[in-house]
């Protein structure tokens, strides 16, 4: 026998041995499978590379404090939700690339190899398969489902971007927020510091006029009162800068600085009316890719339409056929008519979805307005308090003043004395009231804008569709 015919004997069995091979490591894996814990599945290389965390850069040096901006830098990149809203938007890029694969067409290859019984021209023979072909198929027409699949498909890319611009602004504005409660406790230490170093002062002060017989029992009593309360008041708002600091540090995911006084402008008009944020701008690329996904009602009558292409490799067939197709081309016109109601269903399905989605975007634009107007009088009010707090601070500063000459000249009395440092302590403390609820709503504003990133030096301006 020669070598050619010995080939053409082995091959068959080498099909058979590999087929058992396969068998045999089907079974052992299964018994593995019995055995142990299932494993995780393994990780597919398909050419993206998996998302790294990037290192949260060190806070600046103890001594120096950190401003917003700053910090925000440094943690908005590793933020939970903004490493969701990263990784979805990943996500619709890819889901957009197999969109745009189904316009285009696929190339296969196969191979074919097996055994059977066949009667061809009254004889009985048995035939052994030895095939491998390659192929071209491609889909030129489907109704438009898939071009349109790809333009909602380009407006949910856009519409995760949006979402990503929002997860920021969210993420920047929750931290803002903190930040600022932190800076108003902060900003009232000194003040209530002093407050309490001036009622010991006092306190030294009236002992000795007491031990001298020039102040009353109840005037010493009075001002040890008086010191007592501002203890608790210094010692409240340390811990109330303390538990401040903690919550900013947990936020952050980060060590803390001190913080610095942050500076907002008041929002333009102009800013107000075409400022869109991306919570707003998502839910309308949404409901313009449901709107997308609707096809026209011609269409459902439309055929699909296929191309494919096939051409022989090899065919070691034994015995040979009577007839071997080299290659050969077709295109097939297939119209389906589901006699139950199912694409007609179907498009009705994606037309109240695109209604619901158009009213979501219409209730998230009008929830955005409605809290831009509720703000724009609560900034009217705190912009007239800030004003007004700063007169009468002024006024109390020279009260004060004068009240404590009086008492050095005994025409005052402790009481009286305590009355008016604890009047302007008190109207400090409302203006800076005044002051935090002024910038935590201006905040506010910018992030219902779209403008917060753009005031804090952190990303482009909103855009308006």
């Amino acid at each position: 026998m020669s070598k050619k015919k010995t080939s053409k004997a082995l091959r068959p069995l080498a099909w058979h041995a590999m087929a058992l091979a396969v068998a045999a490591l089907s079974w052992a894996a299964a018994g593995r499978a019995a055995e142990h814990l299932p494993e995780p599945p393994p990780r597919l290389d398909l050419g993206v590379p998996p998302a790294v965390l990037a290192e949260v850069p060190p806070p600046p040096p103890a001594d120096q404090p950190e401003s917003l901006a700053g910090l925000l830098a440094r943690v908005l990149p590793r933020d939970a939700q903004v490493r969701t809203a990263t990784a979805l938007w990943q996500a619709a890029q890819q889901r957009r690339l197999q969109a745009r694969s189904r316009l285009g067409p696929s190339l296969y290859l196969s191979a074919t190899a097996g055994q059977g019984v066949e009667t061809e021209f009254g004889r009985v023979i048995d035939r052994r398969t030895d095939r491998a072909e390659a192929g071209l198929r491609w889909n030129l027409y489907n109704s438009g489902n898939d071009q349109a699949e790809l333009n909602a498909s380009e407006r949910d890319v856009a519409a995760t971007e949006q979402d990503l611009r929002r997860a920021r602004e969210d993420s920047s504005e929750r931290l803002a927020e903190t930040y600022v409660s932190l800076l108003y406790v902060q900003d009232q230490l000194p003040a209530a510091a002093e407050r309490l170093s001036t009622v010991r002062r006092l306190v030294a002060q009236v002992q000795r006029q007491n031990e001298a017989g020039k102040a009353s029992d109840a005037d010493a009593t009075q001002a040890a009162a008086s010191l007592l309360d501002a203890e608790i008041v210094y010692e409240q708002l340390l811990a109330d800068h303390a538990s401040a600091r903690a919550k900013l540090a947990a936020q952050a995911g980060t060590e803390v600085r001190n913080v610095q006084p942050v500076m907002l402008a008041a929002v333009p008009a102009s800013a107000l009316q075409a400022g869109v944020p991306g919570l707003v701008t998502a839910a309308r690329l949404r409901a313009e890719a449901a709107r997308a996904r609707v096809r026209p009602v011609p269409a459902l009558l439309a055929p699909r339409i296929d191309l494919e292409m096939r051409h022989r490799l090899s065919d070691r067939t034994l015995p040979v056929l009577t007839t071997e197709s080299q290659h050969n081309w077709q295109v097939t016109a297939r119209w389906e008519f589901p006699v139950l109601g199912e694409s007609i269903a179907r498009r009705n399905e994606g037309q109240r979805r695109a209604e619901a989605a158009e009213a979501d975007a219409d209730r998230v634009a009008q929830g955005v307005q409605a809290d831009l107007q509720a703000l724009a009088a609560r900034i009217a009010i705190a912009e007239r308090a800030v004003t007004q707090l700063d007169k009468q601070i002024a006024q109390y500063d020279l009260l004060v003043r004068a009240g404590e000459s009086q008492f050095e000249a005994g025409r005052r009395s402790v009481q009286q004395l305590i009355g008016l440092r604890d009047s302007r302590f008190n109207i400090a403390q409302r203006r800076a009231e005044q002051a935090n609820r002024l910038l935590a709503a201006r905040m506010r504003q910018l992030a219902l804008t779209g403008n917060l990133l753009p005031a804090l030096g952190l990303g482009p301006g909103s855009s308006s569709d």
